[in-house]
């Protein structure tokens, strides 16, 4: 699955390249991006709530996706007014992992079916999180948001309660782990032509070094925050999802939304642009993790 995956991630580059060359759609990104938040989270939003088999699997999750909350509150407690909620939801977010497209996909890649679900079930638990990230954006957005988008905005979490509504009605079909394993190529392309189109779309084309500082110190905290999940994670698969996590490559949530909300911030366009090299460092060592 690793050579298809980076496939899927090139392809996906190349196509969000191709994107930003054309005026009609950096015109229309919003669209595009939200096109992407349906297409994707919202199947694997409702697949990952209704497979989950007991409260065992979802732990080692939870405790990441609670660290990463705890990062929220300590980046809007050291944010300075005026716009700490915007801002510290910007920050927190810039400096996240990327659960969707780079731990979903490295960790079905490294350590199978079993990494495939640890790393889902993350992505989906941290939609809370995401959540409130697009709730405080939303709310203090230069540009106005129509009514009806916020449903597609926080799609995530409607497409979790109704897959939890699902395990309750009866156990997950056989096709659904199918689906989450092969989503993993997909959500790499579609992530990468997403991530390309915004971080080369007119609004986002600024300067990152004021933001270094900022998003060096961020990225630090959440780090030190994560390695004791490496020490006593329970499996290989959730030690491999608890490295990503620690050395990840930038969340694209921020920089996306940024285009549609209207933002346009230093921090974030510094974790966009250097958050490259620990993802490369953490496919090193998850690999190394898992084959010594």
């Amino acid at each position: 699955m690793l050579y298809p995956i980076l496939i899927a991630y090139a392809i996906g580059a190349l196509t969000g390249f191709w994107a930003s060359k054309r005026p009609a759609l950096t015109q229309r990104w919003h669209h595009v991006v939200r096109a992407e938040l349906l297409i994707t989270t919202v199947t694997l939003s409702i697949t990952a709530a209704w497979r989950i088999t007991s409260l065992s699997q979802v732990l080692w999750p939870a405790l990441i996706a609670l660290i990463l909350f705890i990062m929220l509150g300590l980046t809007w407690l050291t944010e300075s007014e005026p716009s700490r909620a915007s801002k510290a939801s910007l920050h927190a977010w810039a400096t996240t992992p990327n659960t969707g497209f780079f731990v979903l996909p490295a960790s079905a890649s490294l350590a199978g079916p079993a990494g495939a679900v640890a790393g889902v079930l993350l992505d989906r638990l941290s939609a809370v999180i995401f959540a409130s990230y697009v709730h405080l954006l939303r709310k203090h957005a230069p540009r106005t948001q129509r009514t009806v988008t916020f449903w597609i905005d926080q799609s995530p979490i409607v497409a979790m309660t109704l897959g939890i509504a699902l395990h309750l009605v009866g156990p997950a079909p056989a096709w659904t782990a199918t689906l989450t394993q092969w989503a993993s190529p997909l959500m790499a392309m579609i992530g990468a032509s997403i991530y390309v189109g915004s971080l080369l779309h007119p609004s986002q084309r600024i300067d990152p070094r004021p933001g270094i500082k900022r998003w060096a110190v961020l990225t630090a905290t959440r780090s030190l925050l994560l390695v004791p999940l490496i020490v006593f994670a329970p499996t290989p698969a959730l030690r491999l999802v608890s490295i990503l996590c620690v050395l990840s490559i930038p969340a694209f949530g921020a920089l996306q939304m940024s285009t549609v909300y209207g933002y346009s911030d230093s921090v974030v366009a510094a974790a966009a642009r250097y958050s490259w090299i620990l993802g490369a460092i953490g496919l090193l060592v998850g690999y190394l993790g898992l084959h010594h």
